[in-house]
């Protein structure tokens, strides 16, 4: 027999007590079991707790076999599709989890939002948002820590609100919000709850909350899953929590997963929308008193879903890569094109095959992506132009992509 939540268990039971009695019977009972884990983080009344059931372990277990998978394809790319790859990942996660807020971002707000992030190329749309990913993508000293303060966590609302906040939803409190607020079903027009009041409460409540975040006695994806419940369910601010909290949760996971694993389980959120609402939902009826189990072992699903996207995408664009590989080599020997011509090529097919957004490249890329000069940059690509193998697009700076030419040739698109 599968888990079932405090509600579930009250409601198939015969005892003669009242309902909210026998839950707190059944809640004493599971907050004091041996495979329980404790947050330490009092929510409504009760401290929120996970239990690793059986099928939990499972599927913590299965995220962990995927991402062996998805580490061993990872690594055979070339750090050309990598890059690529990533900038795809995160276009795809920012638009994503705007989408599951009902916030339209076109990809073409993304691109620039990427290219100001990654290049220091002035102020966009959503490009404060962007250098967050990067920052939990990156491999280096740039890479993005978890927060350690209040303080912390509202730098990064901040970041991921820039410009996007209407006056009237500007946190007023010291850090966060000083007034009350009621989270909605919108499809039903039912409260689900409110949100942590006054502000001292949710201070409180937020240090319970980072305290949480690096409990290590608690495996890290339950912590993962713990956390995000608990964040949306404070709600710290007036808007921009759901997007908050799941950049949060992709950030946990960034710790002990790969990145791409970590900038992709927003897309497969939007996909499940309702599941992921529904999951919000059930948590937090009264009668479960802060059983977040459920809730867990839906979000670790979520993880390991998003994890078998990445591994098909991979193994599809690997195979691409391969075949468009064997045809450059081949035209370059029957045509007698020089190494830097087709090092170009190969440049460009990767970010045609890993990148989605297929943004035309500038020739300062090219540039210091194969570490060459700025004439034999120019001198090349005015070659590969000529043959009909590369378009040019715009100008100041002039940016290039693969032909239709060059796509049928390599790609065979």
């Amino acid at each position: 027999m599968g888990y079932k939540t405090i509600r579930q268990t009250v409601a198939m039971g015969s005892a003669t007590i009242p309902p909210k009695q026998a839950a707190q019977q059944e809640y004493d009972t599971r907050i004091n079991g041996w495979s329980t884990y404790r947050s330490g983080l009092v929510l409504d009344g009760y401290e929120m707790f996970a239990i690793l059931s059986a099928q939990l372990g499972r599927d913590m277990d299965k995220v962990r076999d995927l991402e062996n998978q998805v580490e061993a394809l990872w690594r055979s790319l070339p750090p050309i599709a990598c890059h690529a790859y990533l900038m795809d990942l995160i276009g795809t996660e920012v638009q994503s989890t705007n989408t599951i807020e009902g916030v339209h971002t076109t990809r073409k707000e993304i691109s620039e939002a990427l290219q100001a992030a990654s290049t220091n190329g002035g102020h966009t749309r959503w490009s404060e948002f962007a250098k967050l990913f990067l920052g939990l993508s990156d491999p280096g000293p740039e890479r993005l820590e978890l927060p350690s303060t209040l303080e912390g966590i509202r730098r990064i609302y901040d970041q991921v609100m820039d410009g996007e906040l209407e006056d009237k939803d500007t946190p007023d409190g010291q850090l966060f919000r000083k007034d009350t607020i009621a989270v909605w079903d919108e499809s039903t027009g039912r409260k689900l709850h409110d949100g942590a009041w006054p502000e001292s409460t949710i201070q409180v409540q937020l240090t319970q909350w980072l305290a949480l975040m690096r409990d290590r006695d608690i495996p890290p994806l339950l912590r993962a899953a713990m956390c995000h419940y608990a964040f949306e369910h404070i709600h710290p601010f007036y808007d921009g929590n759901g997007r908050t909290g799941r950049f949060l949760f992709a950030l946990q996971l960034s710790k002990h997963l790969s990145a791409p694993t970590a900038l992709s389980v927003s897309t497969i959120i939007a996909d499940h929308k309702t599941q992921y609402y529904k999951a919000f939902d059930d948590a937090q009826h009264p009668l479960n008193c802060s059983d977040v189990t459920m809730f867990c072992q839906r979000m670790v699903r979520f993880v390991s879903e998003a994890q078998e996207a990445i591994i098909a995408q991979l193994t599809e664009k690997q195979a691409l890569l391969s075949a468009a590989e064997t045809a450059l080599t081949s035209y370059r020997q029957q045509e007698g094109m020089p190494g830097l011509q087709a090092g170009i090529l190969f440049f460009l097919i990767q970010e045609e095959l890993f990148d989605g957004m297929r943004v035309p490249v500038t020739r300062r890329l090219l540039r210091e992506a194969l570490d060459i000069g700025e004439r034999k940059t120019v001198n090349a690509l005015d070659a590969l132009t000529d043959a009909g193998l590369l378009q040019t697009h715009g100008s100041k700076p002039i940016r290039y992509s693969l032909s239709d030419m060059g796509r049928a040739l390599f790609l065979n698109t």
